[in-house]
């Protein structure tokens, strides 16, 4: 069956909005114009990428070709003419389902209401609470939910340094870093707020971070399987900022070399995501985890940071270090009004 790759970046706002007639801000659909073709890394040889029909048809076919990817553009309206195809786009979410139900696609190649509601409910940041008690890892801070302004105020003041997380959001949206309680003027509006319009906050303490990296998965037919590993670096809002690419072997090879005790840990990690997500979802599955100096200056691991239900920048790492054979870091950059990426050496 034919494979449609589709980047949708703004998924993790639509999830949050929740009903299907979601409008992305102006930097989120520049965000999916500029880098419309980043699935091409992940996507196998011969398969289709849908882009925006405003698009540049020619000269995306060029970068295709100039980039040896057995990849071939596909305007959104014309997708419906391919037939039956299995569409993966970045991450799927109830406006994605209504805007291709629009262009023609027939609902048998979409996601349901019921298995789209299963995505939405686990893509709410408590899952990553589930996921610490199944682990039983009583020596790393697990995430709070908390629900009113006073619960909140009170974390912070006790946790200089912590982060307050919206239940839905990604890439750095929708996360608040808390130095000075006290002399922050801005947090509290910002809480009362998140608060409004999706009705919790996850709360985390502040951790000294030395290592962000994740493990990457595909969930199908009720089980998980391990497909690779990212490094990565990222900012003080939490957004991805580098990674590195390399081949899978190598990355978990430099991994084992911090944390001698990681393949125990991701075992473990697999068995948790086949109880509480694999039943209910089919697709790709990224974990972020952290290595941290922990208060007796010893390194230790928080296992699950964030889950993301969706492909990850980690997944295209992965792909162009194992499949592509490529080498350096990997970069997003916003320069002269546009977004592009660059692979430094």
């Amino acid at each position: 069956m034919k494979e449609v790759y589709l980047f949708n970046p703004e998924h993790d706002l639509a999830l949050a909005h929740g009903a299907h007639n979601y409008t992305a801000p102006p930097f989120a659909r520049q965000f999916r114009h500029d880098l419309r073709l980043l699935p091409s890394w992940v996507a196998p040889a011969g398969s289709y990428i849908a882009i925006p029909d405003d698009c540049p048809m020619e000269e995306d076919r060029r970068w295709l070709h100039d980039h040896h990817l057995d990849i071939t553009p596909v305007p959104i309206s014309k997708i419906a003419e391919l037939g039956p195809c299995c569409i993966r786009p970045w991450g799927w979410d109830a406006t994605l389902r209504y805007q291709l139900l629009q262009a023609g696609v027939s609902p048998d190649n979409l996601p349901t209401d019921e298995q789209l509601d299963w995505i939405r409910r686990l893509s709410h940041r408590r899952t990553t609470i589930a996921v610490h008690e199944a682990l039983g890892m009583a020596t790393t801070p697990c995430p709070v939910e908390l629900s009113t302004q006073e619960e909140v105020t009170a974390f912070m003041n006790e946790h200089p340094g912590c982060y307050l997380k919206m239940p839905w959001s990604g890439s750095g949206k929708g996360i608040y870093r808390v130095l000075d309680p006290q002399g922050d003027n801005h947090v509290r509006h910002w809480i009362d707020g998140a608060l409004r319009r999706q009705g919790s906050l996850l709360c985390e303490v502040g951790l000294d971070r030395v290592q962000d990296f994740a493990i990457e998965c595909e969930c199908r037919d009720g089980g998980t399987q391990l497909t690779g590993y990212s490094i990565f670096e990222s900012d003080f809002h939490s957004q991805f900022g580098t990674g590195i690419v390399a081949p899978m072997e190598e990355l978990h090879e430099m991994l084992l070399g911090m944390y001698p005790e990681l393949d125990v840990v991701i075992g473990q990690l697999i068995m948790a995501i086949n109880d509480l997500i694999a039943p209910h979802y089919n697709g790709p599955l990224g974990i972020d985890m952290m290595l941290y100096w922990d208060n007796n200056g010893k390194l230790a691991l928080n296992p699950c940071v964030e889950i993301n239900l969706r492909m990850t920048m980690g997944m295209v790492t992965a792909a162009m270090g194992s499949r592509h054979a490529m080498r350096g870091h990997f970069s997003i950059r916003f320069d002269q009004s546009r977004y592009s990426v660059s692979l430094s050496r």
